[in-house]
């Protein structure tokens, strides 16, 4: 009994250990100014994340998860283990003890707490203070906007360039600008430093955001500040006593610094009071017009064809309304374009429309308008495009010599209603042809055996397969065809491509997951959808810091690419699999 009461302690004691919420920090004092990690740590799966208070701290980042697992096979026994970390990067602004709240998590329906955790601050030295405002005169980032004051519709050209004369080992985003207000439409840029020299200094300098942004409403519109963490090597003082070292460089010390750009504020003015039909063109365009055939039978295919080329916000403009023939068949029309640095340079937008005309005559596809506030010379201006007569030939059927009339004649004639039968050849049923009870036999049999079909299958899915594998199966099919690509990349060691595809991956899979358009994918509409769809806030900060690790492992060195590419292909296969099932 004694033994027993031993063995139930220690398991009781095991399982406590399991599931506490530990809390941690890499600096304990800390130094004004300097950049602190706090990670709270648990070993078990769990859910809904509560964040503490930092209250007199500065969060520069977090919460940011990171999960690690294991499986393992001994002597016919399996043992999974799991741990999740949620990190924070804070700075503290003035000395002193700050008390940072209890953080909370779910374990299995459960609420557990971690404890509270007191933070020293100390003052730092003055060498201390010399090396912040070194790091900031020599890392920084700079905003540069081709216009400061436009119009609604009107684009202007923003340039994010980091500027260094510091050894970077390593660069990861930690916030996009938010572009309310904005519609964007990001441009290529080169991940290569160029030299530049700015006041008699010279600075490594790398582009690495571009955008041409739309005005979408007026105001005093806001461009918040874009933030970077950046892993600064540091040399390690000379030792004297080791050539060895000194002569092959020495050994570095691996510092992280946040820096940030200002942020932008651009006035946007409204238009000038607009024509009845103006749709929000701005720029300077023209249209034009053309058929493929002017002389055709009925029943035969037409391609119309309306052309939209020049500078503005071409991408945005919406098919014109056109006036065609009441007697042609009219199909949506398919859209292609050529965008060249977001409509600052000339671009083309063409609106391709199938017609198909069901009867003989003449007929003219009249000229479609488009206006278009032009910012050169700020005045709307009208630009048509061609009108077309057509002449229709009787069709290679005859259906017109079969009876047949068209819509024009029929609009001549003036008559309410036409061509209905007066007359009919319907008879009375005088007995039944099946019998009663056999009718109603086979009207309910179809329905019988659909729901002994669904039964069964609800019997034999459980027997062989259990809900969360199949889900887990069918969500493992669709991340491994998504990243199909990204694999090859690897392959074949091609590392832009490598994380181009992942995140035209990522993006690809929600624009068709949530039935979203292209033009509207953005970061904010990533927290829409998966908020109404309920699913946990985690997944979502994984899947948007995902798509920022991908967009900036680019500028990252190419040592630093090789050990990423299989790590982070696993994080965008286990996100896609988290939000299938958590949309099952």
């Amino acid at each position: 009994m004694k033994k027993l009461s031993i063995i139930l302690l220690f398991f009781c004691s095991a399982l406590l250990q399991a599931q506490q919420l530990k809390v941690s920090a890499d600096k304990n004092p800390a130094i004004v100014g300097e950049q602190i990690v706090i990670q709270y740590k648990i070993n078990d799966e769990a859910d809904n994340f509560i964040s503490p208070n930092f209250k007199g701290l500065k969060v520069l980042s977090g919460p940011n998860p990171s999960t690690q697992s294991s499986y393992s096979f001994v002597n016919g026994k399996s043992q999974y283990s799991s741990s999740t970390t949620y990190s924070f990067y804070i700075k503290a602004v003035k000395e002193g003890i700050y008390s940072i709240s209890p953080a909370s998590i779910t374990i299995k329906g459960k609420k557990i707490q971690s404890k509270a955790y007191s933070l020293k601050v100390v003052k730092g030295s003055e060498k201390n203070k010399a090396q912040q405002k070194e790091i900031g005169d020599n890392l920084f980032i700079k905003v540069e906007v081709s216009k400061r004051n436009i119009i609604v519709g009107e684009q202007i050209l923003v340039t994010y360039k980091l500027f260094t004369r510091i050894d970077l080992q390593n660069t990861e985003l930690s916030s996009l600008p938010a572009l309310n207000g904005f519609w964007a439409k990001d441009l290529e840029t080169s991940s290569r430093f160029k030299r530049d020299v700015i006041d008699g200094i010279p600075y490594n300098v790398a582009t690495i955001k571009k955008s041409v942004l739309t005005a979408q409403k007026s105001g005093e519109l806001v461009i918040d500040p874009m933030e970077i963490k950046c892993s600064i090597r540091i040399q390690k003082q000379r030792n004297n006593r080791d050539p060895f070292a000194n002569f092959f460089g020495g050994s570095y010390n691996v510092q992280e610094e946040f820096i940030s750009s200002k942020p932008i504020i651009v006035k946007v003015n409204e238009l000038s009071t607009a024509p009845t039909n103006f749709k929000g063109a701005v720029g300077d365009m023209k249209i034009e017009s053309s058929v493929d055939k002017t002389n055709i039978n009925a029943n035969d295919a037409i391609t119309y064809k309306l052309i939209i080329t020049g500078t503005g916000n071409i991408e945005l403009i919406e098919p014109l309304t056109i006036q065609f023939p009441e007697d042609f068949e009219v199909y949506d029309p398919k859209i292609t374009d050529r965008i060249f640095e977001g409509g600052k340079k000339r671009s083309i937008k063409t609106f391709e429309y199938l017609l198909i005309p069901r009867y003989k005559g003449n007929y003219s596809i009249p000229s479609a308008s488009l206006i278009v506030y032009n910012t050169k010379n700020k005045r709307y201006e009208t630009k048509k495009s061609s009108k077309h007569d057509l002449t229709i030939l009787a069709s290679k059927n005859n259906e017109q010599e079969s009876g047949i009339v068209n819509k024009q004649n029929v609009r001549r004639e003036q008559k309410d209603i036409h061509y209905i039968f007066t007359e009919s050849n319907l008879q009375a049923i005088k007995e039944r042809i099946i019998h009663q009870n056999l009718f109603y036999t086979l009207l309910l049999l179809p329905i019988l055996l659909l729901i002994f079909l669904w039964i069964y299958n609800k019997i034999v899915g459980k027997t062989d397969m259990s809900g969360t594998e199949w889900k887990n199966k069918k969500a493992n099919k669709i991340a491994l065809k998504r990243l199909k690509t990204a694999q090859i990349c690897i392959k074949s060691n091609d590392f832009d491509s490598f994380f181009e595809e992942i995140e035209k991956s990522l993006w690809g899979y929600f624009a068709d997951k949530f039935k979203v358009e292209r033009a509207d994918l953005s970061k904010e509409t990533v927290s829409t959808f998966f908020k109404s769809s309920n699913i946990d806030n985690n997944i979502e900060i994984k899947f948007i810091n995902l798509l920022d690790e991908c967009e900036f492992a680019r500028y990252a060195p190419e040592s630093n690419k090789n050990a990423q590419m299989d790590k982070v292909l696993t994080k965008a296969k286990n996100i896609i699999i988290e939000v299938e099932t958590a949309l099952k």
